[in-house]
């Protein structure tokens, strides 16, 4: 009996469960100027539902990805779709903000294991010559995803209620679960070989959620709360013992010793402000397209969609580009995309033309698009292949930490300006923190390319 023979059935419900976890990344967005009036949330409040997610997948991409090979892919992946569908359910049912921010961070919690384990599933389906047909297929339906999420969410909020983006979920799951359920086959694992460093978990989990909610509860009280300091010290603390720890030990939870290499340098630069874009912009720009140039859902999930869609368009045309530019160039002109695209932001004003948020929108794109595959290629390039899995799994939490951290600081300064004026001024001055960052990331990443001409 031929073992691969519902490959393809493997294939459509593994992929239709990731779909509606990267689609759940950028749906929400569109989503949420209807949101903080449905729910009569403040800014600090909303930026906990856009943020939770990637602050989530910061927490436990890593750990994922070990426990999937300790407790079995397939299991793992199931758990994951329960709690994520579980969570979609909650989330549109959600009658104030804050049981809308838990059950969208365990809707982060079901997508992290999806992400993880959907994509190693395909090899234990798939024979090996045709598992790069497969993941192509996979990396499609997923960038799709990315890329429908905020023109859906437009149409839905347009023709129903903000609650089903959440719930449109559910019938795409049970689609997947079906196709799933006499298709996928599990793989066989090794317990032994599985070392999960819970210590290294607990100081990440601890310092990351300090010192976002030290960062949240400061601004709430201009700065003057005693325990806001105090979560700020101990979550800096924690994410210090945690780098010290990981130099220290032979399997790290975040393998630092991989920027002894340029190049990963360069990528993690260009990572890092992909985090900014996909988590500090797509928050920000559909309350401004909302708030100040009141445009209807379907025009903003349109403009939104810009971005995804220059990400799809870079993964299309990625394979050409590294044979006409290279990687370094390409990396390094991702950072530079960055840069001027929030610098463009900065010019954005009440009458501001929409045909011009076209090119923020797009620069943002191209580094989210670049990022993501130029990152993957870098790895695979300079890195052994023992350790492809532990880098990329560093590089993305990187990612992540970055974005999370840049939208709670830069909602706190929007929040501290709007008390005193109103909201482009804010807008504008959450922009200036941006630029600042982007522009030392822009320094960093020109003198690790010149480095890196001068060792070629």
């Amino acid at each position: 009996m031929d073992p691969f023979r519902f490959k393809w059935w493997a294939l459509l419900g593994v992929s239709v469960l990731a779909f509606t976890a990267f689609l759940d990344a950028t749906i929400v967005n569109t989503a949420l100027p209807f949101i903080q009036t449905g729910l009569n949330a403040t800014i600090l409040q909303l930026q906990w539902v856009a943020n939770i997610f990637p602050i989530m997948l910061s927490m436990t991409m890593i750990a994922v990805g070990k426990f999937a090979d300790l407790w079995g892919r397939k299991r793992v992946f199931y758990f994951g779709v329960v709690i994520f569908a579980i969570a979609a359910l909650g989330a549109g049912l959600s009658p104030s903000i804050e049981w809308l921010v838990l059950f969208r961070g365990l809707q982060a919690l079901g997508a992290s294991i999806i992400f993880i384990a959907s994509a190693a599933l395909l090899s234990d389906v798939f024979p090996e010559e045709e598992r790069v047909r497969a993941i192509s297929i996979y990396g499609g339906v997923t960038g799709f995803g990315l890329m429908i999420g905020p023109f859906l969410g437009g149409v839905l909020i347009g023709l129903l209620d903000w609650r089903w983006v959440f719930w449109i979920n559910l019938p795409l799951i049970a689609a997947g679960l079906a196709a799933c359920s006499f298709s996928l086959r599990g793989h066989s694992h090794e317990k032994h070989a599985v070392k999960i460093d819970w210590l290294g978990l607990f100081l990440l989990i601890f310092g990351l959620g300090a010192l976002m909610y030290g960062i949240i509860e400061g601004a709430q009280n201009d700065w003057l709360a005693t325990s806001a300091w105090i979560l700020l010290g101990m979550g800096i603390a924690a994410l210090i013992c945690l780098i010290i720890l990981d130099e220290l030990r032979q399997n790290p939870l975040l393998d630092l010793h991989i920027f002894k290499e340029n190049l990963i340098v360069l990528a993690a630069l260009s990572c890092a402000l992909a985090g900014v874009a996909s988590t500090v912009f797509m928050f920000f720009d559909p309350l401004y397209l909302r708030i100040l140039r009141n445009l209807s859902p379907f025009s903003i999930g349109l403009l939104i969609a810009v971005i995804p869609a220059a990400q799809a368009v870079i993964s299309f045309v990625f394979s050409r580009m590294v044979k006409q530019f290279g990687l370094a160039n390409l990396l390094f002109f991702s950072v530079f995309a960055a840069f001027l695209a929030i610098g463009f932001h900065r010019f954005i004003e009440l009458e501001t033309p929409l045909l011009f948020l076209v090119l923020p929108f797009f620069l943002l794109g191209i580094n989210w698009g670049l990022s993501n595959a130029a990152m993957i290629t870098s790895v695979n390039a300079v890195i052994a292949p023992s350790k492809i899995g532990a880098a990329i799994g560093t590089i993305a939490t990187i990612w992540n930490i970055v974005g999370s951290i840049l939208l709670a600081s830069s909602t706190a300064v929007f929040h501290s300006t709007e008390v005193r004026t109103s909201f482009l001024p804010a807008f504008h001055s959450a922009i200036d923190l941006n630029i600042a960052f982007a522009a030392t990331l822009l320094a960093v990443a020109s003198w690790v390319r010149v480095k890196l001409k001068k060792h070629a």
